[in-house]
């Protein structure tokens, strides 16, 4: 019998890739390998979102994708796990027929025996309609992870979130907040530096939060990051953080010299005091504003996300999130139009009644307001030599793109045998795209607009699309 296949399709956050890599490894160690296309695959897994309604649609509209492929392969099985799993259950197999089994987030080490039971049912010309979606456990499942890169790893320290934001799905779907023993962290996270890992990404809905479940003192998130900058490990990132949350002892962690990048993700999500204590944020904009001055004072990027359109969201309090940005200057944001979601607080306590075209008016200006900020912050850069860590090819052939340690996008000339590596680059050119630098051997630039043109100069110069 020919080696059976495994295609996933991952939405949502970075904890969702993780949760892939670990979907990967227990199909891996069930003796099957990955496919490179859905075409070619005895099995599809989508590891799904529901923090926004958007992902939602996205997994019924892929579904009936999935169902032309099994007119071609009747044998093919779809698996739907993940936030929307957990959440919608059998609904799922009422949403789109070609759903042959659902699999909750803590039910993700039995995906082999799903598939078989969904087989059978198949084999017998029934539907699979197989479900396995059990109530969050009080840890966190240990699973084999067939990680996605040689030279970045993703770490989960937490699961969960005990804060229940109005809007927010996440501890309703992951869970409330559970930590890892910081020895099986540190442990993990030794393991990868062995290994040669370069990178090393922590990872929790709420970072910050780290230990608060776990009620000894000594167990805390700067206290974490300080046993982890004694592992000889290059780099070490984490995200997400919360405002709420996050202390001054990790915050001094920044004005050290350690392997802790300098980059901090951190969601404000308004500007207006009222919206945010209708969001149950848990702090002001003031208080924020002094969390962004002590990181950026120290040399962290601080970006975040921000949400329009909350439905007690009025002019006033819009301006007063456009007021904030101009002030914060992140270095990125995700902005989102507000998503009402079944079962949080806000969806039962607020109507949405802000348009959909007025979401759409405040999400375009907060967006050109980011963009003209992030690309006077990167043209900052200019002249700088920085560190980068080459993650892959860019756009155009025989140049290369990494991440700084804080976690900018450079682009510069160089051969594939670099990627992997941490490289020193001096900086040539900033805007919103990015970073543009040069080793010895080349130079890349953004200048103007439409296809690249390559010049046969020293220094390569190229046009980014």
């Amino acid at each position: 019998m020919s080696t059976r296949r495994f295609y996933i399709y991952t939405w949502g956050c970075q904890m969702n890739e993780h949760k892939s890599e670990g979907m990967a490894g227990v199909l891996a160690r069930a003796g099957y390998l990955p496919a490179d296309d859905p075409a070619h695959a005895d099995v599809v897994l989508f590891n799904t979102c529901m923090v926004r309604e958007k992902p939602v649609h996205k997994i019924i509209s892929e579904a009936g994708v999935i169902a032309q492929l099994k007119e071609k392969n009747p044998t093919l099985l779809l698996g739907v796990g993940g936030c929307a799993a957990q959440a919608l259950k059998e609904q799922l197999f009422r949403k789109s027929p070609a759903i042959d089994f659902v699999f909750g987030s803590a039910n993700i080490s039995q995906i082999p025996e799903l598939i078989e039971q969904a087989r059978a049912r198949r084999a017998l010309g029934k539907p699979g309609w197989v479900m396995a979606v059990d109530k969050i456990p009080d840890k966190i499942e240990d699973l084999p992870f067939l990680r996605a890169s040689r030279f970045q790893a993703k770490v989960t320290i937490t699961e969960g979130c005990s804060n229940f934001c109005s809007f927010c799905i996440v501890p309703y779907t992951t869970g409330l907040l559970r930590s890892r023993l910081p020895g099986d962290i540190l442990a993990e996270v030794s393991e990868l530096a062995a290994q040669g890992y370069k990178e090393v990404q922590l990872l929790g809905q709420n970072v910050d939060s780290y230990g608060k479940d776990l009620k000894d003192p000594n167990i805390t998130f700067a206290n974490l990051l300080r046993a982890l900058t004694e592992i000889p490990i290059p780099r070490i990132r984490f995200t997400s953080s919360h405002p709420q949350d996050i202390t001054d002892d990790v915050i001094a962690l920044f004005g050290e010299e350690n392997n802790i990048c300098e980059h901090v993700h951190m969601a404000v999500q308004s500007g207006s005091d009222k919206v945010l204590a209708d969001m149950r944020r848990g702090y002001t904009t003031e208080q924020f504003l002094q969390i962004v001055k002590a990181l950026q004072e120290r040399g962290v990027n601080v970006t975040t996300d921000i949400i329009v359109g909350f439905p007690t969201e009025t002019e006033e309090d819009f301006q007063e999130t456009v007021d904030l940005v101009k002030r914060a200057r992140f270095g990125g944001a995700f902005i989102f139009k507000y998503s009402p979601r079944p079962g949080t607080i806000a969806y039962y306590k607020y109507r949405d009644t802000v348009p959909d075209e007025e979401k759409q008016r405040r999400l375009e200006i907060l967006l050109a307001l980011q963009k003209q900020i992030t690309d006077e912050e990167n043209r900052k850069c200019v002249g700088q030599t920085v560190e980068v860590l080459v993650e892959g090819p860019a756009r155009h052939p025989g140049f290369l793109m990494g991440k700084t340690r804080d976690n900018r996008t450079v682009v510069f000339e160089g051969s594939s045998d670099l990627i992997g590596e941490l490289v020193h680059v001096t900086i040539t050119e900033g805007s919103v795209a990015g970073l543009a630098g040069q080793t010895s051997s080349g130079l890349y630039t953004f200048a103007g607009q439409g296809p690249a043109k390559m010049k046969p100069t020293r220094s390569v110069q190229a046009k980014l699309v």
